[in-house]
C-alpha cells in the first residue's frame, strides 16, 4: 500500500510539520490562555490591557514514527527506498506515524475589568491532525514478497489512519468566579481545508513461488474531500464550504495549600464536508502480479490496488469529528521551580499522554525540561527558553529535543546506520506583547477616572476644575 501512503501523506497542507505543545502549559502566555482558556494573560498592577501577537505566527510542529519498522521507515524518508532488513515479520506488530500542526495567525486578549478578571480574545489559528497505524507488513511487501511465507496469509494490510486539516477561528471569555476558581470557554467557527481518512477491514495475501506470482486482496473503505491527483490549491483559504463547529470548556482552582489543578475538555466538535468530496467502499480482490519477481512489480501492485479504489467512488456529504480531548494538569509552585504532571487523552482517536514539566525561572528567564511518556509507548525529552516578563514573552522549544537533534544528524548522514528507537522532531516557536494603561486594583490605583491629571475630557474634573 505505498502508494495510498504516500497519497495519504500529500493530504497535509502546506504548513510546517503538530502540536500539543505541553511545555507551554501553565505558562500564562497567550498560546496557554488560548489552549486552555480559564487561563490568564496578566499580572494585576503590572500587565497592560491588551496582549497581542502582532500577526507574528506561534507555530508549533510535531512528528513521530514508533514500532519495530522505524528503521526501515527512516531508510524510506532519508534514502528513498524501502528496506525490509531486521523487520520482524508474522508477529502481528503494528507501527504508528503521527504528524500534527497548530499555527496560531493572530491572537488578541483584552483584560475588560480587574475584578473578576474577566478576559475577551479572539484567534485565528490553522490546524492539522494526523494519524496512521500499520503493520510491518506494509513496508516489507514492497522490498521483496518472497520475505513471506505460507500459501495465505491473512490481515497483513489491516492497515487505517486519518488527516484533517482546518482553519479555527475562535472567541474565548474566561473570569474568576472567586478568589480561587476560574471558569473558560473558547467557542469556534470551523472551515475544513482537507480530510482523509482510509481503513483497510480485511487483507489476504497469497504466494505462489513456483510461478512468480502473487495475490492480493484488500476490502476497506476511504474518504476524502478531494482527489489526489487533482488538488485545488484554494482550498486552503477559508471559505466555508466545508463548515465546521467546536468547544472547549476549561476550570482550574487553586487550594489553599498550594496546590493548583486545571482540567479541559479541548476542542469538542465536527466538520461537515461538502457534498463534492469523495467516498470509496472498494473491494480490491483478485489482484495477480505475474513475474513478481520484477522490479516493477510493486508499482504495477500499487496501480492495481489505485485503480480498484478509483471504480468505487461516490460522492456526498458527511462529518468528521475533531480531536477531542479531556486534560487534566496538577500543580504546585516551588519558589523559582515549577513543577507540571499532564494527563492528556483524546477522546475519539488513538493516543494519550503523561507528562512531567519542569520550569526553572531566572529574572525574566525560564527554562524547561519536560518528559512525555504516550500511548505509542516511546518516552520524548523536550527542552524549552523562554523570555517572560509582564508584557513581553518570546519562547522556542521542542517536545522532543533529543530526538529531533538525532533526526537533523540522521538526514544529513542520509546513509546507514541511523539513531536507535523511533523517529521523530519537534519544534515551535511564539511572540507576544501587551500594550494600553495599565488595569490596576482601585486601592493601588495610580489614576482614579475622571480625576486624571493628563486628561482634559474627565466628568469630575470638569466639574470640580478651577476658573482661570
Amino acid at each position: 500500500m505505498k502508494k495510498i501512503l504516500i497519497l495519504f501523506l500529500i493530504s497535509i497542507p502546506l504548513s510546517p510539520l503538530l502540536a500539543q505543545q505541553f511545555g507551554l502549559y501553565n505558562s500564562r502566555t497567550l498560546y496557554d490562555v488560548f489552549e486552555n482558556p480559564s487561563q490568564s494573560a496578566y499580572q494585576i498592577d503590572t500587565s497592560r490591557r491588551i496582549a497581542f501577537n502582532f500577526f507574528i505566527p506561534t507555530f508549533t510542529v510535531n512528528g513521530s514514527f514508533s514500532g519495530s519498522a522505524a528503521p526501515a521507515f527512516k531508510t524510506l524518508i532519508y534514502e528513498g527506498k524501502v528496506s525490509a532488513d531486521n523487520i520482524e515479520l508474522g508477529q502481528n506488530k503494528y507501527n504508528t506515524l503521527t504528524f500534527n500542526t497548530n499555527t496560531y495567525i493572530a491572537m488578541l486578549r483584552i483584560l475588560k475589568t480587574v475584578k473578576k478578571s474577566q478576559e475577551f480574545g479572539v484567534s485565528w489559528q490553522i490546524r492539522n491532525d494526523g494519524r496512521i497505524r500499520a503493520t510491518n507488513e506494509t513496508l516489507a511487501i514492497f522490498d521483496d514478497y518472497k520475505l513471506f511465507s505460507g500459501n495465505s496469509l491473512q490481515g497483513l494490510f489491516n492497515d487505517k489512519g486519518y488527516n484533517q486539516s482546518y482553519h479555527q477561528f475562535s472567541m474565548v471569555y474566561r473570569q474568576d468566579f472567586n478568589k480561587r476558581l476560574a471558569l473558560g470557554a473558547k467557542a469556534s467557527l470551523l472551515s475544513g481545508i482537507t480530510y482523509t481518512a482510509f481503513e483497510a477491514s480485511e487483507s489476504e495475501l497469497n504466494i505462489d513461488s513456483g510461478n512468480d506470482r502473487i495475490e492480493v486482496n484488500i476490502l476497506g473503505g476511504l474518504r476524502s474531500s478531494f482527489k489526489f491527483d487533482n488538488f485545488d490549491s484554494t482550498a486552503v483559504y477559508p471559505n466555508f464550504k466545508n463548515p465546521g463547529l467546536s468547544f472547549t470548556g476549561s476550570a482550574s482552582y487553586k487550594f489553599r495549600n498550594g496546590w493548583f489543578v486545571l482540567g479541559n475538555l479541548k476542542d469538542i466538535g465536527f466538520i461537515k464536508w461538502s457534498k463534492d468530496s469523495y467516498e470509496y467502499n472498494f473491494n480490491a480482490s483478485n489482484i495477480i502480479i505475474d513475474n513478481a519477481s520484477n522490479s516493477s512489480a510493486d508499482n504495477r501492485l500499487a496501480d492495481s490496488i489505485d485503480q480498484r479504489i478509483s471504480n468505487s467512488v461516490n460522492r456526498r456529504s458527511y462529518f468528521s469529528s475533531l480531536n477531542g480531548k479531556a486534560e487534566v494538569l496538577i500543580n504546585k509552585d516551588f519558589g523559582n521551580y515549577q513543577p507540571n504532571l499532564i494527563l492528556s487523552k483524546s477522546l475519539y482517536y488513538d493516543g494519550g499522554n503523561v507528562v512531567l514539566t519542569n520550569n526553572y525561572r531566572v529574572k525574566n528567564l525560564v527554562f524547561t525540561l519536560s518528559a512525555d511518556y504516550n500511548t505509542d509507548k516511546f518516552l520524548a525529552i523536550g527542552g524549552q527558553f523562554m523570555v517572560k516578563s509582564p508584557n513581553t514573552e518570546f519562547f522556542l522549544g521542542s517536545d522532543q529535543f533529543l530526538k529531533t537533534l538525532q533526526t537533523i544528524s540522521d538526514a544529513r548522514s542520509g546513509s546507514a546506520p541511523y539513531s536507535p528507537g523511533y523517529a521523530g522532531a519537534s519544534f515551535y516557536m511564539g511572540f507576544g506583547m501587551k500594550f494600553g494603561r495599565v488595569l490596576e486594583h482601585p486601592a493601588n490605583a495610580n489614576n482614579i477616572p475622571g480625576f486624571d491629571r493628563n486628561s482634559d475630557g474627565g466628568f469630575l474634573r470638569r466639574i470640580f476644575k478651577k476658573k482661570g
